[in-house]
């Protein structure tokens, strides 16, 4: 077995940036410097800075045993690479250092992230492990790791399906909100308490999930926004529906509120976050204006990585940072001034070689078109739909889902659009966040923008 190393991950990057071939690379939108890329973890604001830390695998565009990779930017528009942050390098996690999740406590930074084994007859265990820095760079995994195991958790939950902490703190209390899969295929969010983030025990079955809500619920975050309480979690296998849902694995947002005797989270609403083709596994932050601001993988399991597939040499990336915004049991979803500020606006006939945004007022059917003849997406609002379709497209993007998924739309009376584009993706966000779509698009030839009459 290959034994993987801070020193070794970070050396294969500087020795090989020459193999990474630009041509679908996004320039506003983050992405490694070479290799795989999925889950954004431990998303958090340190020392006047972002932090992103990622699913990484750097030593080629596929997925592989799962190292930390980190970056920092004090303005979501220009980022610094950092050396990787966590390698799979000791026995607890020796298979992967999976997802996980950041907080700040006494100018410290500390991570809490799945340690992924595989035993030797074939078992596989996931358990939580802890790491800290006092510089923000340089990560040290503490002694008393694992903190918590399939162990402690009620024996109706699986234990080889228990990972993704997310961190919170709450009246001096440390908590952790983890995937756990029930036994009776259900979704589940178990929370993880502590009184000084070494030490961990079970607290509760945060929430479960009923049977149409898939079978595992990954990545899950829990917070609050003006009051409301949310939770978000990246279903695997949630039932479609006409318009929602239609990702085989989806990001939802629940709304409720909590019963902190019980610890138990009491759901009021469901819905999906995005209804693009291409957005899973959001974490988000809060930072020093009380901004809470998500990001998620713009990509999703099952589906052809057209990088990969050219050899490019890397594969994946995050969408656009979003700031939150209460909207009864919704959330308006906003892209920073300071990332809007830095792209060309777009009018349409425009050729759209990399970056820039559109803004248009919609008062009827309004069907957009980016490319060139033989090699096209659509995009717009039509008969109360606003969508992305991406059929016309050369490079074929298909999925493991069951039903058609070339076009995705969402049902709201459309009355603006704002798109941001980039060279891989389209973001559109419906009456100034109420709504959003995000794609992946792979367009080989001209991309003209124009209106379809």
């Amino acid at each position: 077995m290959k034994a993987y190393t801070l020193e070794a991950a970070n050396a294969y990057i500087v020795d090989n940036l020459d193999r990474v071939n630009p041509q679908f690379k996004p320039d506003i939108h983050f992405s490694a410097p070479i290799g795989w890329v999925n889950d954004p973890n431990g998303f958090v604001y340190f020392r006047g800075e972002y932090h992103l830390f990622y699913q990484y695998y750097p030593y080629g565009s596929f997925w592989g045993p799962m190292h930390w990779g980190h970056a920092k930017t004090k303005d979501f528009v220009t980022w610094e690479h950092l050396p990787v942050a966590l390698a799979p390098d000791k026995e607890y996690d020796k298979d992967g250092c999976f997802s996980g999740s950041a907080l700040v406590k006494d100018d410290t930074l500390w991570l809490m992230y799945t340690g992924h084994i595989v035993h030797e007859d074939g078992r596989v265990s996931q358990v939580q492990n802890i790491a800290y820095s006092t510089d923000g760079i340089h990560f040290e995994k503490i002694e008393e790791n694992p903190v918590a195991t399939g162990d402690i958790l009620p024996p109706d939950l699986i234990a080889a399906d228990f990972r993704d902490p997310k961190l919170f703190e709450k009246d001096g209390h440390y908590y952790a909100v983890v995937a756990a899969k029930h036994k009776d295929e259900r979704g589940t969010v178990v929370l993880l308490g502590s009184d000084d983030l070494r030490n961990w025990h079970f607290e509760s079955i945060f929430l479960k999930g009923e049977a149409h809500q898939g079978f595992m619920w990954e990545c899950p975050d829990f917070f609050e926004v003006d009051g409301q309480a949310y939770i978000l979690v990246s279903p695997m296998r949630y039932q479609e529906t006409d318009h929602d849902f239609r990702n085989l694995n989806s990001s939802v947002l629940i709304a409720g509120r909590v019963d902190w005797e019980k610890k138990e989270f009491l759901q009021e609403s469901v819905s999906e976050l995005d209804h693009g083709h291409d957005f899973y596994a959001p974490q988000s932050l809060l930072d020093d204006k009380g901004q809470r601001i998500v990001i998620a993988w713009m990509h999703n399991w099952g589906r052809t990585v057209v990088p990969h597939e050219l050899g490019h040499g890397w594969a994946c990336n995050m969408t656009l940072p979003r700031i939150l915004h209460a909207d009864g049991h919704q959330l308006r979803q906003e892209v920073p001034e300071e990332v809007l500020a830095s792209l060309p606006r777009i009018q349409l006939g425009d050729e759209v070689a990399s970056t820039g945004y559109l803004e248009m007022e919609v008062k009827d059917n309004l069907v957009l078109r980016l490319g060139d003849e033989d090699d096209y997406v659509e995009f717009g609002y039509q008969d109360g739909l606003v969508f992305i379709d991406r059929s016309h497209q050369k490079m074929d993007i298909s999925g493991e889902e069951a039903w058609p998924i070339s076009r995705r739309s969402v049902e709201i009376e459309a009355q603006q659009l704002q798109v941001i584009f980039d060279k891989n993706s389209l973001e559109i966000f419906v009456n100034k966040g109420q709504e959003s779509l995000t794609s992946a698009i792979y367009l080989q030839g001209k991309k003209t923008l124009q209106q379809v009459k």
